[in-house]
This record gives C-alpha cells, sequence and structure tokens, in this order.
C-alpha cells in the first residue's frame, strides 16, 4: 500500500512538472489569418459610404481576392515571382477589381478595393503577422 502512495506522488510530481514546464514556453505565437476575422475588423472600420456601397459580401469578395493574390497565385508564371505587396498596390488593386468583375459580374471602384486593402494592413498589423516595411532590394 506505502509502495503505491508513494507511485502515485512521484506520478503526480511527473505531471505537475509537465504542465509547469509547458506553461513556461516561450517564443512567437502562432499567427492565424482568417477570412471572417479580416471582413470583421475591416467592416467595423470602414466609413458608412463605403460599407453601403460594398456590403459585408464585397468586402469578403475583395479579401479574399486579396489573400490569392498575396499567396502568389495570380502570376501565370510561377517560375518568374511577381512582386506582392500588402495593401493599396495599383496592380493588386487592378487584379482584384478584374477578378470579381469576371467571377461575380460586381463592379468596385479602385478608391472602395484601395480602402478595403489598406485596412487588410491594418488588420495584418494587429493580428502581429506583418512587420516594418522594408526598404527596396539592393543592387
Amino acid at each position: 500500500m506505502t509502495l503505491a502512495v508513494v507511485l502515485f506522488a512521484v506520478l503526480l510530481f511527473i505531471i505537475a512538472l509537465v504542465v509547469w514546464q509547458h506553461s513556461r514556453r516561450e517564443g512567437p505565437q502562432e499567427v492565424t489569418f482568417g477570412i471572417s476575422n479580416a471582413v470583421e475588423f475591416i467592416n467595423a472600420r470602414l466609413s458608412d459610404d463605403v460599407s453601403k456601397r460594398l456590403g459585408d459580401p464585397g468586402v469578403r469578395r475583395i479579401v479574399e481576392w486579396e489573400d490569392f493574390y498575396l499567396q502568389g497565385l495570380a502570376q501565370e508564371n510561377r517560375w518568374s515571382p511577381v512582386e506582392t505587396v500588402a495593401g493599396a498596390y495599383e496592380p493588386a488593386v487592378e487584379y482584384i477589381q478584374g477578378e470579381i468583375l469576371r467571377s461575380s459580374g460586381k463592379t468596385y471602384s479602385d478608391t472602395d478595393i484601395a480602402t478595403v486593402l489598406a485596412l487588410g494592413v491594418s488588420y495584418l498589423q494587429f493580428i502581429g503577422a506583418i512587420g516594418d516595411e522594408v526598404g527596396g532590394i539592393a543592387e
């Protein structure tokens, strides 16, 4: 009986050590980008005018196509990298505008798309997914 109590106490001690060790883990926390969270974040910060023009579905379309663009999937030749910049980057705005028109027949102004993209950058900063802006590439 005494042996069982000692073994049980040792087991509890080991469990306590494992829990303590895991609770002290430091390091970067996993950053998760969520389309729904981004849309909610952006909608909460849009002006009433833009919000009325786009609605929730419009903001979602823009965010989804931006995500596609930023992943580099929009480029035709994967062997030839393209510059992908988060935010109201003119090639991104044009690409997103064209894809939304092609896929859903909806037309959004470049200004409205740029507004959503700028707020998308704020969302990425909010969740810690991007750092400071970098300079140009040294040649």
